[in-house]
């Protein structure tokens, strides 16, 4: 990792980007070991975290051991993570959650409760703005310790203007919602499609630092997907769950027929376990969550659901893996959850369609996060936009 010399300001953007994202691997350093790490002069380091520590980011521990050589031991530091914090929201169809998060990610405070039924934009800003206030009441935080706020939402997004521009979910046209966010909360408001907040979640939490290339699949109600490249988001929509996987007269919610959504997603669970799994009542439905819970008990029908619905998705990211060959595929939402239902076909089918070489250099994993991938996503977007300023130091870093 080398520090960036060169235009003043944008030099001292990166090298203190560069020393928090240290700071935030690792528990504490002295600053001749980041002079050492991040090949920039004691002088430039000095500056750097005499700045940190007048903003309150970072603090001094103690004394560390001396060399063996003698010496002056040196002064440790470490990120003072409760100094400032961020809101993270994670806006569902069905669930909204917040969390006020600490500058390592921590969770200091955490609700989940139902989207307002009313789904209309009015409706979704004020139950944020209730929620907030909620939750700094709940840590006993005063607003002006916030730095700013990470917002994940389902649908097509801008991410630069935070620009809704289409959202399937709640039927949402052109809606500028960061802006409308931001007249409402008096913070600074980043907000991004649900995948690629998840995504961007998984390697800033460094659940996947060794992966430079990793394609992401939210396996939910409907299926998402995001691309991470050189370890930066891909910003291009990812649309995996309309690959079309099948010649079954299967129609999806886009319209097209044989898509990926229509036969593996939490939707198409419930949809044929209402088809084929006998109801208690003619107008009951089955839930995704109830369709895991019977085959988990045994029930053959509902194991044969999920077996399918796995094949399929072992099929779908064999074809990614056989385009793009990233390091990783991580598997997380919520109906990823039932990995022990989903696992087995699934890499069964993605070992039996895929090339070996593909195989040798492709990684298949289920993110560990579970239904907090959302929230985590939204901590870690607020906290890189607003402290970290992480894409600076991964352009100036060659590994």
């Amino acid at each position: 990792m080398i520090g960036l010399r060169g235009d003043p300001e944008t030099a001292r953007l990166i090298n203190r980007a560069l020393v928090l994202r240290r700071l935030k691997s690792e528990d504490s350093h002295s600053r001749s070991a980041l002079s050492r790490q991040l090949s920039l002069s004691k002088v430039t380091i000095s500056q750097i975290v005499a700045d940190l520590i007048a903003e309150g980011l970072i603090e001094e521990t103690g004394e560390g051991s001396a060399k063996s050589t003698g010496g002056r031991k040196p002064i440790l530091l470490r990120l003072s993570a409760a100094s400032r914090l961020v809101i993270g929201l994670d806006i569902g169809l069905t669930n909204t959650v917040v969390a006020l998060a600490s500058l390592k990610g921590e969770r200091l405070v955490q609700l989940r409760v139902p989207t307002n039924a009313k789904h209309d934009v009015e409706s979704i800003l004020a139950q944020v703005d209730e929620l907030v206030r909620v939750t700094l009441e709940k840590g006993n935080i005063p607003r002006d310790r916030i730095v700013g706020v990470g917002i994940s939402i389902g649908g097509l997004i801008e991410s630069q203007n935070g620009y809704i521009m289409f959202s399937p979910d709640f039927g949402w046209k052109d809606v500028p919602f960061r802006s409308l966010i931001e007249q409402r909360l008096n913070l600074p408001t980043i907000l991004d499609n649900c995948t690629r907040v998840m995504a961007f979640g998984e390697k800033w939490q460094e659940e996947s630092r060794d992966a430079e290339n990793i394609f992401y699949i939210n396996l939910g109600y409907g299926i998402g997907s995001a691309i991470i490249m050189h370890r930066r988001i891909y910003n291009n929509n990812s649309e995996f769950g309309h690959i079309k996987i099948t010649n079954k007269d299967v129609l999806c919610d886009c319209g097209k027929k044989g898509c990926l959504e229509a036969v593996a997603s939490g939707h198409a669970i419930e949809r044929i376990a209402d088809a084929i799994i006998q109801k208690k009542t003619v107008d009951a439905h089955y839930t995704a969550k109830d369709v895991a819970e019977l085959a988990s008990a045994g029930n053959e029908v509902a194991r044969q659901i999920f077996r399918d619905a796995s094949r399929y998705l072992g099929r779908a990211i064999s074809i990614v893996a056989t385009l793009f060959n990233p390091d990783r595929v991580v598997i997380a939402g919520g109906i990823a959850c039932a990995r022990e239902l989903i696992e087995e076909p699934l890499m069964e089918e993605y070992n039996a369609t895929t090339m070996d070489v593909i195989k040798k250099s492709t990684q298949v994993t289920f993110s560990s996060f579970g239904i907090d991938a959302g929230i985590i996503g939204a901590n870690s977007l607020a906290l890189n936009r607003y402290i970290f300023h992480e894409e600076a130091a991964i352009a100036a870093s060659p590994g």
